[in-house]
């Protein structure tokens, strides 16, 4: 991978693709501090992720939160992220509960209500594992169900909010086991594939990591939460949808409330400090799927959450204001911009092998992974023949049959054929149609670029003479 850590190259791309984001920070938080309709302290200029219920009691409505929401924008220029669900332990209502499309209809009422300071909706939350799944059968939501239920929630916010984001629901990440029935890349990858069988799209994604409560070691707490997302990211671009922005919607680690809080609270906050700092260096990393931005699971400590409440570990263990206290450190993580909404652009479009140049060897890679959208090049979430041309004449700016790649088909282009003809090769020994063998097909493509980039023979002069040589030879 090559980082491009300082310069104008890099202000200039990050400038130009955030510039369709509010967000101006990586970091936030879940569950903004807020009593009595008063929003307290949260992260200037970072996200803010609210959870709103459509069918449990009023204060989870969104009519209650419509005054965090206008404060949180106003005051904090914090970003509104929404996640919507039908009610605690049932994320997405069962088709015995309600049907889609009514409860379509109550999500858009959510959407009316917070609109006027948000744009970014999620439908549902882990749907992966059985305490979301009252309801269902097994209390399990099957990637189909649920992708069912996203295209059309998806499609009544887009026909009144077509710009408005909406987000595929957060798998709980690891294997499967416990309430977990599925594993979380699992169900990802399984729940992309069905909102596009079904004949969806997809805006953007909300993924959950954390940090291990089981060991001290800051260093191998962060490691574990990068190889999560990493591997989610994986997931997400190997479906084509690489240019998609990516949420880290919950994110956090349990720390233990009894015994030294001081030092429980540290290899916290030292997790925090170097997973954000790790983050931001992902993110300017060229060919990394960036995360927008994070929001801390959670803010405010009521319902049992203080292990991971940054408000209260603010009063206890380590004083604010001191690296080792989880609500500083989560404060001093505004340095860090917000990321880009997809893929830092490579400045070395079409290298797929990551050598630093782009070359046959690229060619041939694409040839080799045809049908797998990870090696899409022209964004049509496929890799195809169409890919194959936009590499040869677009990005290497030459023909089909230029096995030399100096932008000229000649007879250094024949020569290389005539060497390897009816034999295995790649690109640069004269395969240009990707068959894995050199012969006359590859020939008749020399011939119909004859000359393609400079002035050369009249193919008529030699490729007939080419031709009556190389069958003479087998």
């Amino acid at each position: 991978m090559r980082c491009l850590c300082h310069g104008l190259a890099l202000i200039t791309l990050l400038a130009s693709t955030q510039s369709t984001l509010a967000q101006d920070k990586l970091f936030g938080v879940h569950w903004w501090n807020y009593e009595n309709g008063t929003a307290g302290d949260g992260p200037v200029g970072g996200s803010s992720l609210e959870t709103i219920l459509t069918h449990s009691v009023p204060w989870w409505g969104a009519q209650h939160f419509a005054p965090l929401y206008q404060q949180a924008t106003t005051q904090y220029n914090a970003e509104m992220i929404t996640r919507v669900d039908y009610d605690w332990g049932q994320t997405v209502p069962a088709p015995t509960t309600m049907a889609a499309s009514d409860w379509a209809n109550s999500v858009l009422g959510v959407v009316d209500t917070l609109g006027d300071h948000a744009n970014i909706w999620i439908i549902g939350n882990e749907p992966n594992v059985t305490v979301e799944g009252e309801g269902w059968v097994d209390n399990k939501i099957h990637p189909d169900d649920y992708a069912a239920i996203y295209n059309t929630v998806r499609n009544a916010i887009k026909a009144q909010r077509p710009d408005d984001l909406v987000l595929l629901a957060p798998p709980s990440p690891g294997a499967a086991g416990g309430v977990r029935w599925m594993s979380g890349n699992t169900y990802l990858q399984q729940s992309i594939e069905a909102v596009v069988d079904l004949g969806g799209d997809i805006d953007g994604f909300a993924i959950h990591a954390y940090g291990s409560p089981f060991t001290n070691n800051v260093d191998a707490i962060a490691a574990g939460f990068q190889s999560s997302y990493a591997s989610q990211l994986n997931v997400i671009d190997n479906a084509g949808f690489k240019d998609a922005p990516v949420y880290i919607t919950e994110w956090s680690r349990g720390t233990s409330t009894t015994g030294d809080l001081a030092a429980n609270e540290a290899v916290t906050a030292q997790f925090i400090t170097k997973a954000l700092a790790d983050l931001h260096e992902w993110n300017q990393t060229f060919g990394n799927h960036n995360i927008v931005s994070t929001t801390w699971f959670v803010n405010q400590g009521y319902g049992g959450w203080e292990s991971q409440s940054l408000d209260w570990w603010r009063s206890q263990g380590n004083p604010e204001g001191d690296p080792n206290d989880m609500w500083t450190a989560m404060m001093n993580a505004a340095q860090y911009p917000a990321g880009i909404a997809g893929t830092l652009p490579d400045p070395f479009p079409g290298d797929l092998n990551d050598d630093g140049r782009t070359d046959a060897d690229d060619i041939d890679l694409l040839i080799d992974n045809m049908g797998n959208p990870a090696f899409d090049l022209d964004g049509d979430r496929d890799a195809d023949s169409d890919d194959l041309t936009y590499m040869v004449e677009v990005l290497l700016g030459t023909s089909f049959g230029d096995a030399t790649l100096d932008g000229v088909v000649d007879l250094l282009d024949l020569s290389a054929l005539a060497a390897n003809f009816y034999k295995t090769g790649g690109w640069a020994d004269g395969d240009f149609n990707g068959f894995g063998g050199v012969d006359l097909n590859d020939l008749s493509i020399i011939a119909s670029n004859w000359g393609a980039g400079s002035n050369v023979p009249e193919p008529a002069l030699l490729i007939p003479a080419a031709a009556l040589a190389l069958t003479r030879r087998r």
